[in-house]
């Protein structure tokens, strides 16, 4: 008896060895799920294909495990709750790719000056009348501007940039600006030039232009790319206090698209003191934030070396390289990285991470101020017909950035939308590993945005990560098709599907506040890149929806370090999730954007639910 008694157990034992499915069934984990999810499309984002599981449990902010329903509920206790997802999908969080979202936080209660469907502005008699509104209730102090974000030359009714003479009409008295939709040109009335002391005489910065009247000589009041950094000591910004509260009702906007990480690239002094005092407070920020400062202040912002408040004179631009935003001048020969503001880099505090640096190399296409290898379709005014557009900064600095990266294990994010920027960084990051060696920096050209196949080819040799724009596809499209580039620059534009086709990670993203923070309009323009007139721009760059979503989930989470924690629904992970009312792998393409975010969560807990008001 004693020796039967014990052999039954050791046969069941290694029964169970051999039948690990009966072994998981016949024995009650140890932990309890804190929330079991199931009855839904479980759409885990792994794999080359579209993989589902039955059922998904979060534990204390982490996914216990996934599978069929009989195995994920096994891990049920009597204080577990069980979520019965009626048939809608469920994924993991969107990780915004590219975005500012601290820059949100700058606008205060000022005017959005954009076009439908965003805002409604679409003439500059109408830009006019609603700053005349505005400035009723809302003068600036003395000493500051007014600002208003988002005019759109391209759909205005008069097709070109408002002018001083416009703006005047808004105030003689009052400093006005008002920033382009691309936020790489702004325009200014008489006294904002007044305030800042540019006169017919001030050269133009390195990387940027002040437009010039051809007949009088005198700014025009349209000043691109770094001239436009003139103004940023004017802004009449709000209080640190203030930016810092409105970014929690920023986070939850952003939330409310299924958003889980946010990106706040090329962060200027100003946020970065908004984000340093959101890794000190006790409370989590609702959704992790990962900041890329700009170069130019990375040293000195992150280590401390230069306060926020500066004493404003007068621009003199020889020899710098580049003006940042909060108006410091930077020279040529200065890229390193220090050691204080180095070890600040890849490490969450409190939700908050600095992940590196954001370059910008040129800037917009939309502006017409994207460097091109061939001329714009139809230069900017004053322009000469081989206009390409210009970078922003020397090659020579570019490859002293890339080389203190590779040297000092640094990433770096840089802003190409035009194709002899991609060159520009293409043969940086290549001298950068001839000399150093080739590691996984993960390297990030942001926009992509008329990159050639050829060079896609080449970033792929030397892992570099395409991130793509394809929110122009609708916005810009025909403007690109009849304007800026002309029919097949444009149908190549944001080259998704090429990309794809040679088995690359690549990401896309909203470039917020250039265009909201919609996902599902991300996926949308992946996948149909329709534009406002219907014309399907570039049919062989389109994607399927589920490579789409891959670009803002698996993707998105490897271009920022990210992939041990997100972007899929695997054990161990962040429970970072979104529940959407229907899936878009299976609804008619056309309708993925009408695709409404039902719920929103964070580390295991909701941030943003439809239900609540």
């Amino acid at each position: 008896m004693k020796k039967s008694s014990m052999v039954l157990p050791l046969a069941i034992a290694v029964y169970s060895l051999l039948n690990p499915t009966l072994s998981r069934a016949a024995v009650k984990p140890s932990v309890s799920a804190d929330t079991i999810y199931f009855g839904g499309n479980i759409l885990t984002m792994s794999g080359d294909e579209p993989h589902y599981v039955e059922a998904l449990a979060v534990e204390q902010g982490r996914i216990l495990t996934v599978g069929t329903k009989s195995e994920v509920q096994r891990y049920g206790g009597p204080e577990t709750r069980f979520i019965d997802l009626g048939g809608k999908t469920l994924l993991p969080g969107f990780i915004d790719a590219h975005g500012h979202i601290v820059d949100y936080t700058l606008r205060g209660n000022s005017p959005d000056l954009s076009p439908p469907p965003v805002s409604d502005v679409s003439s500059i008699e109408q830009l006019v009348a609603k700053m005349q509104r505005y400035l009723v209730t809302n003068p600036p102090p003395p000493g500051k501007v007014a600002l208003a974000l988002g005019y759109d030359d391209s759909l205005l009714a008069e097709r070109r940039h408002p002018t001083r003479e416009d703006l005047d009409r808004i105030s003689r008295d009052i400093p006005v600006l008002v920033t382009h939709v691309s936020g790489h040109i702004l325009a200014v009335n008489t006294k904002a030039i007044e305030l800042a002391g540019i006169t017919r005489d001030t050269p133009d910065p390195a990387g940027g232009l002040i437009r010039k009247d051809p007949q009088s000589g005198e700014p025009n009041g349209v000043f691109e790319e770094q001239a436009g950094q003139i103004f940023v000591p004017f802004l009449a910004v709000p209080s640190i206090a203030e930016r810092g509260r409105l970014l929690d009702e920023f986070m939850h906007w952003y939330a409310s698209f299924g958003i889980t990480t946010a990106e706040d690239a090329i962060s200027s002094p100003l946020n970065i003191a908004i984000l340093l005092e959101k890794r000190k407070q006790a409370a989590r920020p609702l959704i992790d934030i990962i900041s890329y400062p700009m170069w130019a202040i990375f040293n000195d912002v992150l280590a401390g070396k230069k306060t926020l408040n500066i004493d404003y004179t007068p621009p003199n631009f020889d020899g710098c390289a580049s003006v940042d935003t909060n108006g410091y001048l930077h020279r040529s020969g200065a890229a390193d990285f220090d050691p204080e503001a180095r070890e600040k880099v890849g490490v969450y505090v409190n939700g908050i991470k600095f992940a590196g640096i954001k370059i910008t190399g040129d800037g917009a296409p939309v502006g017409k101020t994207a460097y091109l290898t061939k001329p714009y379709l139809h230069p900017p005014a004053g322009q000469p017909v081989d206009y390409r557009g210009y970078p922003t900064l020397p090659q020579a600095e570019l490859d002293q950035w890339f080389d203190a990266a590779y040297r000092q294990n640094v990433q770096i994010v840089m802003h190409c939308n035009g194709d002899a920027t991609a060159d520009m960084m293409i043969a940086a990051v290549r001298q950068a590993i001839a000399k150093h060696g080739q590691k996984d920096l993960r390297p990030v050209m942001i926009h992509s945005q008329f990159i050639r196949h050829d060079q896609l080819v080449t970033m792929k040799e030397l892992s570099i990560i395409p991130n793509f724009f394809t929110s122009h596809t609708f916005y810009w499209g025909d403007w690109h098709v009849n304007e800026t580039v002309g029919r097949e620059r444009a149908f190549g534009m944001s080259p998704m599907n090429y990309a794809h086709s040679l088995g690359m990670k690549f990401t896309n993203g909203a470039d917020s506040p250039i265009v909201p923070p919609s996902i599902m309009d991300l996926v949308w323009t992946a996948v149909n890149r329709v534009s406002r007139s219907g014309l399907v721009v570039g049919p062989d760059e389109r994607v399927t929806p589920y490579v789409a979503l891959k670009s803002v989930t698996d993707y998105a989470a490897y271009q920022h370090f990210e992939d041990s924690l997100k972007g899929t629904l695997e054990v161990g992970k962040n429970a970072d999730l979104v529940i959407l009312d229907h899936n878009p792998l299976t609804v008619p393409p056309l309708t993925i954007k009408e695709i409404r975010v039902l719920e929103t969560i964070k580390d295991g807990k909701t941030v943003y639910s439809a239900a609540v008001p």
